[in-house]
């Protein structure tokens, strides 16, 4: 796959992110992770997973947001860019098929 298929973020720019940890993260610690919104859900028979959801203002931000989770002992087990998804990019890198079809290319 070339580079040129893979979403273009811009360093110092503010994205959306929806980051998900193994285990229960309570509410009050959004402060600390950037003013990230925090929800918890059970799962059957295994861990329950937080979901963390926000924009940062830049890479830094993002970092300072990760290396909380890490000081925290928090398993993360996904980050995605959902600024990307919005724009009409899969996190795989591809262009959203209906996108496709929309600028007439097949």
């Amino acid at each position: 796959m070339s580079e040129s298929n893979w979403p273009q973020l811009t360093p110092g720019e503010p994205a959306s992110y929806r980051i998900e940890v193994e285990g229960s993260l309570d509410e009050k610690w959004s402060g600390r992770l950037g003013g990230m919104q925090i929800d918890t859900a059970s799962r059957a028979d295994q861990k329950p997973v937080t979901t963390l959801i926000g924009t940062v203002r830049d890479q830094a931000m993002l970092m300072g947001v990760l290396n909380g989770l890490y000081q925290l002992h928090m398993q993360i087990l996904s980050v995605n860019c959902t600024s990307c998804d919005e724009s009409g990019w899969r996190m795989s890198g591809k262009r959203n098929e209906q996108e496709d079809r929309s600028d007439g290319i097949s």
